[in-house]
């Protein structure tokens, strides 16, 4: 292979786009802030539902999306939010980072974010497509998928030196 190719190998293998911060997803106790037009609880399931122009803040990462749902289970007596789901023109906003798909899955104790359905993130000029990512904050690795006949697509802008 030649140096280019590798080069892209490293920068897709390395890249700061799918490196969410640590700390800004991964705030086990910190507060979660959301607003929408309307509220569902469920409290023998352990669910709390949102609809209507939702979004979800907790630290400087903020979900919008059309419905949001936060699933709790309990640990030692208190309750912890498990996962939450968000469903129709999702958007998650961490930083300078913007990620999009339609679908969007979040397990806080595993870090694990799962985004489906025209999947992309982006941060600055670089991006990265596919129908799902799935980025693994804790580990600072992602994994970008495509459909049967799909493909990934990705743009990694060159960085300049300072002179």
């Amino acid at each position: 292979m030649n140096c280019y190719v590798w080069l892209l190998l490293f920068l897709l293998m390395t890249s700061p786009l799918l490196a969410v911060e640590e700390d800004s997803l991964s705030a086990p106790d910190g507060p979660i802030e959301v607003t929408s037009q309307q509220m569902e609880t469920d409290q023998q399931k352990g669910e709390v539902f949102f609809s209507g122009k939702v979004v979800g803040k907790r630290g400087d990462m903020t979900i919008y999306a059309d419905e949001l749902t936060l699933f709790f289970i309990e640990i030692n007596g208190n309750r912890k939010i498990e996962h939450l789901e968000a469903e129709g023109d999702v958007r998650v906003v961490v930083g300078d980072r913007v990620a999009t798909a339609q679908k969007l899955k979040y397990f806080q104790m595993t870090e694990k974010m799962i985004l489906n359905g025209k999947a992309e993130v982006h941060q600055g000029g670089n991006m990265v497509a596919g129908d799902e990512i799935v980025l693994f904050t804790r580990e600072n690795r992602s994994l970008v998928k495509s459909g049967k006949d799909g493909r990934i697509r990705a743009v990694f802008l060159p960085t300049q030196e300072k002179p």
